[in-house]
């Protein structure tokens, strides 16, 4: 990531091959990957602005909300989200009801 580069939201973490880092207030990081984030958000109809993710999500060991959402170049770690197309719209279906 150059120093010219402006990170506002979830396409320009994408564009840079960028993901996105999440930190809590307990000590507990997250790596994300930008691309399928991107699409969970969209999916549930999320703002994907970095400044406002942090609102959305809670941390996986002990529920608070983090601390902050920033880019890092390192790689995603466990992956949450579907691996299949099918297990996306299974998920798109289980949200519409």
């Amino acid at each position: 990531m150059s120093a010219n580069s402006r990170l506002d939201c979830l396409l320009d973490l994408i564009r840079l091959n960028a993901n996105v880092h999440v930190q809590c207030r307990c000590g507990h990081v997250s790596i994300l990957s930008a691309e399928r984030f991107n699409r969970y958000c969209l999916l549930r109809g999320w703002n994907t602005q970095l400044a406002t993710l942090h609102y959305r999500l809670t941390c996986a060991a002990c529920g608070l909300r983090p601390n902050w959402v920033k880019a890092t170049n390192r790689l995603p770690g466990e992956d949450r989200f579907p691996a299949t197309e099918g297990g996306w719209r299974q998920l798109y279906r289980r949200m519409r009801d």
